[in-house]
């Protein structure tokens, strides 16, 4: 009675070994970079027709430094340069920031209002629609902010 399950748990454990061997190996694998016709960026390990290789060298395991993708022929901007564009970029993400947040409140506001009013299957979908815009505005909100944050 004893020795199936030993067998069943020895089995266990050699298929989880060989899964992490396997993603150890697939570890230093190589990243493409795909474009399709509509634009759309797809990074994948696999070939695919077009796609541009990202990584070409395995990473050591205890090692963490970045791999570039920046090719190498693309150009380089002095410092003074690169604070000037990053300052115009807070300036960007600060407007559309305080954008969203408007049309965050005006959302909520909207939705009070709708609320407020006879509620029919209409307004019901009403509020549903602007709870999903809403949303959008939440999450837009957040993004700009952890955007800001990077720099």
């Amino acid at each position: 009675m004893g020795t199936p399950i030993i067998l069943f748990i020895t089995a266990i454990l050699s298929l989880s070994m060989s899964f992490s061997m396997s993603s150890i190996a697939h570890a230093g694998s190589s990243i493409y970079k795909h474009v399709d016709a509509d634009g759309r960026i797809t990074f994948t390990n696999r070939l695919v027709k077009g796609a541009q290789k990202m990584q070409s060298r395995p990473n050591n395991a205890g090692t963490r430094a970045a791999v570039s993708i920046t090719p190498s022929h693309f150009p380089k901007v002095s410092t003074n340069t690169q604070q000037k564009r990053d300052v115009k970029r807070r300036e960007i993400l600060e407007n559309e920031l305080a954008d969203e947040m408007k049309l965050s409140s005006d959302t909520r506001r909207f939705i009070s209002l709708v609320r407020n009013a006879q509620e029919t299957q209409q307004q019901k979908a009403r509020i549903k629609r602007l709870k999903n815009k809403l949303q959008r505005h939440e999450s837009n909100i957040t993004s700009l902010k952890r955007e800001l944050e990077r720099l």
